[in-house]
């Protein structure tokens, strides 16, 4: 087979200044696909839930741990609401949806810094259940409010330090939540050196790349959401899409990011078909670690 000459997409030419109105491009939300992992993650996330236990969830970078998090706890934006204050129809609905609170660690993670973040939506989220469930704010009980989070969902946990650590443990005791700490493969084991926190340890999940045939069932059924089409009946595009089986190896933002550059790749060249020639040119234009 003749190999085609790919134009790779370079820096785009400057324009004179004033030829063309200045626009803004925000980021675009990505698809959520239902996957088996996240199937798996949710029975891990109720059971942590359910219980008040503390899970850990360790997983590769890109595989989709936080998505899945996220989308299981649909938590809303709560910036405009005082707890003890009304609830507005579309916020309680809202609310009534979410079933924890999601918070990312930052790099300064002082036991101050998270009461100021995560500790204020805690409190938030609580009053704004129970003021849910009473169906008044004057009816309200503050203890309870205090308890009402089921669950709490900590991303890039690994940045914790020990007296964070502490700290969180502490609140998860006086405030009865459930606690899942996510993070790179090596935070559980990490974990198991503070006998306060891994005794209180309940259940521990990995949180897998796709397999091959989950990999396979979404480029048939909802690649087109990424704006990429493989055609079934063409033998380049089965092959484009086994290339693309090959060097993502089920990681979701690895399969994105690929995708991005197959776009480009194929807007600069102006071809409408997938081809292997498309997938390595774009394949050439990613720094990939050593795992994939």
């Amino acid at each position: 087979m003749a190999t085609k000459r790919i134009r790779l997409p370079g820096p785009p030419p400057i324009e004179a200044s004033g030829s063309t109105p200045l626009t803004i491009e925000f980021p675009a939300e990505q698809p959520f696909l239902p996957t088996r992992e996240h199937a798996r993650f949710v029975e891990f996330a109720e059971a942590c839930g359910h219980y008040r236990y503390i899970g850990v969830c360790h997983g590769r970078p890109g595989v989709g741990k936080t998505r899945s998090a996220r989308k299981f706890a649909s938590l809303p934006n709560l910036q405009g609401y005082g707890a003890m204050s009304p609830i507005a129809p579309a916020l309680a609905e809202e609310i009534a949806r979410c079933r924890a609170m999601f918070y990312t660690v930052s790099v300064s993670n002082t036991p101050k810094a998270i009461d100021q973040a995560m500790g204020v939506n805690l409190t938030k989220l609580g009053y704004a259940r129970m003021t849910i469930v009473a169906g008044s704010v004057d009816d309200v009980d503050h203890d309870a409010a205090r308890m009402a989070c089921p669950l709490v969902i900590l991303d890039e946990a690994d940045r914790l330090t020990i007296k964070s650590l502490e700290h969180l443990r502490d609140m998860a005791d006086r405030r009865g939540f459930g606690l899942i700490l996510m993070g790179m493969p090596g935070l559980e084991k990490r974990l198991a050196r503070y006998a306060q926190l891994y005794s209180r340890i309940g259940f521990v999940h990995e949180f897998k790349p796709l397999t091959e045939t989950e990999m396979r069932f979404l480029l048939a059924t909802h690649v087109s959401n990424f704006g990429i089409t493989f055609d079934p009946t063409q033998l380049d595009a089965i092959e484009a899409q086994a290339a693309v089986i090959r060097i993502t190896r089920g990681n979701f933002r690895l399969m994105e990011r690929l995708f991005a550059q197959m776009r480009r790749i194929m807007t600069l060249n102006r071809v409408d078909d997938v081809s292997p020639d498309i997938v390595q040119a774009a394949r050439d234009c990613l720094v990939i670690g050593p795992g994939n």
